[in-house]
């Protein structure tokens, strides 16, 4: 069973274009590097029904995994863990390992003082009952894990420091576990001098003869000259790195002499 993977991305600033995804971009990454396959990437705003929405339409989809990103902070837009509860018809109730999480916070951040945790600052204890704290060693907001019907939980939060030092601490081995061993493959070679819409045959009897194999093309626009110029990605997914390696290989090269039949200038990227 493939370790199918979702993310779901909490945020205005995403939708109004101020803040690029990155965090989406470097998850789906590392997911796929682990094993995994990322299967569909959601973003929606601050807003209670939309994220309770978009939890609920991903259950029904049934990822082994969903990740979501942002909105679990102290402020009054922080509403995912609130979302989350309310797609699984679950209370948000105060847990005591995340407060002392983020008591523990403060008294290294600032250890000449004592801060005390206000409503606000509890805010971030709250989690859904039957949820799991999930330390974050860079910031102050606990992640946290729920499991529902099969399905892991994350709710990361949207700084992209901490969503990376929690999903490296925590959810990489999670998914190269379930991914139970397969690998992810890729290869890229560069076309020279070819339309896109002329490749394309090539490409598609190509694919259906290298079973596993799939290509993409990636337009890079016109060279001086006028002449077409395009990346073309070759991935394979496989419990049996070996073979799917000799499988690629041989794709690439079926596509190199194909292309190069047709008056390309073609060559592998390393």
């Amino acid at each position: 069973m493939e370790c199918t993977v979702e993310i779901l991305s909490i945020g205005n600033e995403l939708l109004l274009g101020n803040t690029f995804n990155t965090n989406a971009t470097w998850i789906a990454e590392r997911v796929t590097a682990l094993g995994g396959k990322v299967r569909r990437i959601t973003t929606v705003a601050d807003n209670l029904n939309e994220i309770s929405q978009a939890v609920s339409e991903s259950i029904k989809r049934r990822p082994r995994i969903l990740i979501t990103t942002g909105g679990i902070g102290p402020t009054f837009d922080d509403m995912t863990l609130s979302g989350v509860a309310k797609a699984l018809g679950l209370r948000l109730k105060l847990d005591n390992v995340a407060v002392a999480m983020i008591r523990q916070h403060y008294a290294r951040r600032f250890p000449r003082r004592r801060i005390s945790l206000t409503k606000p600052r509890l805010k971030m204890a709250l989690i859904p009952s039957g949820g799991t704290p999930i330390l974050n060693p860079v910031g102050t907001a606990p992640s946290v894990r729920i499991n529902v019907n099969q399905i892991a939980i994350f709710c990361l939060p949207g700084v992209p420091r901490e969503a990376k030092a929690i999903f490296t601490r925590t959810l990489a081995e999670i998914i190269r576990a379930r991914a139970r061993g397969r690998k992810f493959l890729e290869k890229w070679i560069e076309v020279r001098g070819i339309m896109e819409s002329s490749l394309a045959p090539v490409l598609d009897a190509l694919m259906r003869r290298s079973t596993g194999v799939y290509i993409k093309s990636h337009p890079r626009g016109i060279e001086a000259g006028g002449h077409p110029f395009i990346h073309l990605h070759f991935s394979m997914s496989s419990s049996n790195e070996r073979k799917a390696e000799r499988v690629l290989d041989q794709a690439v090269c079926e596509a190199i002499e194909g292309l190069s039949r047709l008056g390309g200038r073609v060559r592998q990227i390393e």
